[in-house]
């Protein structure tokens, strides 16, 4: 056999050898394109039953603290993730993880994510990200952040509101999280927000109407019960009256336990109403300001100057119509704010001076509309300030509105309420 011939035969050997090569690989590429599909497949159908999981326990009533950290348990079975945590808006402009799920995941509970950090980015960009491994970067904000390896961010938007953040943690010789992990956690999370929000609504609406009801059953008591009793107690007298002796008597014991109950049931009535509508002013506005965090989808911050005890002070003794009316003041504001500023941050501020009582609600949100045809609240808390000789002003533009309402106070009630 010539030189020739062999190399030929070499080559088409050769040749064979490569071209079965390059058909196994071809059918493994294939194989894993096919495969893919079917994996995300799975694991999105994974992350659904989960999200339908948490879904139907917060709409069956399940209180919400509990099913956040049901969130947090589900999520890292489901995401394969060492650590799961949610942050969520703490006091003023502070992001926390209020909940953490996993193995010595305890030490995450109360970190506060730092201004500029992932986070806060996820936040404000409505937009979740990966990290490939926080065990590999040269620093890390959070130093118990070190010891994971790859993490998923996932925002918790409902009504183009970030209500909070999803993080995923996996140890550092984990698998990074994929683009695809990424979309499923996103939809997830915008479920989840979705749910908590109608969870809260139903919490909100729940205790208004425990509160009418205990509001219902105190006027009834007042206004049937007590006038009956009272009724039937002038009767009883009348007949005592025109007895002697031992019937009279016994009349005159009926009516002592007559007393006893009207006694009893003023009691009920004025346990119910203090429940039903807080009594002191200041109970009354945080109690505005807690049911203001349905609509908002935040709990708006309150602030007090000079100090709390001295702006109560002053409240405690002021005019019941005045009360009245800045508790209607701050309700108008909130509720100005959360339906047409579409606001990230609310603070509602409570200022006494000498010489005036100042209530300011500010937000960052886009002004009142312009084509705004209605402003029967806002009429009404200007005549609400004019009644008392005050002033109302409203500043709005794209960086957000301001209404501040004044009233004058004495300077001998400023005095007594700010004294040491």
């Amino acid at each position: 056999m010539s030189i020739v011939t062999r190399f030929t035969s070499a080559g088409r050997q050769l040749s064979s050898h490569a071209a079965q090569a390059i058909r196994s690989l071809a059918a493994r590429i294939d194989l894993a394109d096919t495969a893919r599909p079917l994996r995300n497949a799975l694991t999105r159908g994974e992350w659904l039953a989960v999200g339908q999981e948490v879904t139907t326990a917060m709409l069956e009533g399940a209180d919400v603290e509990d099913a956040l950290a049901l969130i947090a348990s589900r999520l890292c079975e489901v995401a394969e993730a060492d650590a799961a945590c949610l942050v969520l808006q703490g006091v003023g402009d502070d992001w926390v993880i209020e909940f953490a799920d996993g193995e010595d995941a305890e030490d995450l509970v109360g970190l506060v994510m730092p201004e500029g950090g992932r986070a806060r980015q996820v936040l404000a960009d409505r937009a979740g990200m990966i990290v490939p491994s926080f065990a590999r970067l040269s620093s890390v904000r959070l130093p118990q952040f070190g010891r994971f390896g790859p993490a998923l961010y996932a925002p918790l938007v409902a009504d183009q509101q970030s209500i909070g953040v999803i993080i995923l943690l996996r140890r550092p010789d984990a698998a990074e999280f994929t683009p695809d992990e990424l979309k499923i956690a996103e939809s997830f999370a915008r479920q989840a927000a979705l749910a908590l929000k109608l969870a809260e609504a139903r919490d909100a609406e729940d205790r208004a109407a425990l509160l009418d009801e205990r509001a219902r059953i105190a006027r009834d008591l007042h206004d049937l019960a007590i006038q009956h009793l009272f009724a039937t107690g002038l009767s009883i007298a009348r007949a005592r009256d025109a007895l002697e002796g031992e019937p009279a008597q016994l009349l005159d014991e009926a009516l002592g336990g007559l007393d006893e109950a009207v006694a009893q049931i003023r009691s009920i009535v004025h346990a119910l109403q203090r429940d039903a509508i807080p009594s002191r002013p200041m109970e009354r506005l945080e109690r505005e300001i807690a049911l203001a965090r349905h609509g908002l989808g935040f709990l708006p911050e309150l602030e007090v100057l000079p100090s709390a005890p001295a702006v109560e002070t002053w409240a405690d003794g002021a005019d019941e119509d005045l009360v009245d009316d800045v508790v209607a003041v701050v309700r108008e504001g909130l509720s100005n704010a959360s339906r047409h500023a579409r606001a990230d941050h609310v603070t509602v501020r409570l200022t006494l001076a000498e010489g005036a009582f100042t209530v300011t609600t500010s937000d960052d949100g886009i002004g009142i509309p312009p084509d705004r045809t209605r402003s029967s609240g806002l009429r009404n808390i200007a005549e609400r300030a004019e009644r008392w000789g005050g002033t109302l002003e409203i500043d709005t533009g794209s960086s957000g509105t301001t209404l501040v309402w004044t009233v004058p106070v004495s300077r001998a009630a400023y005095r007594l309420a700010t004294a040491p």
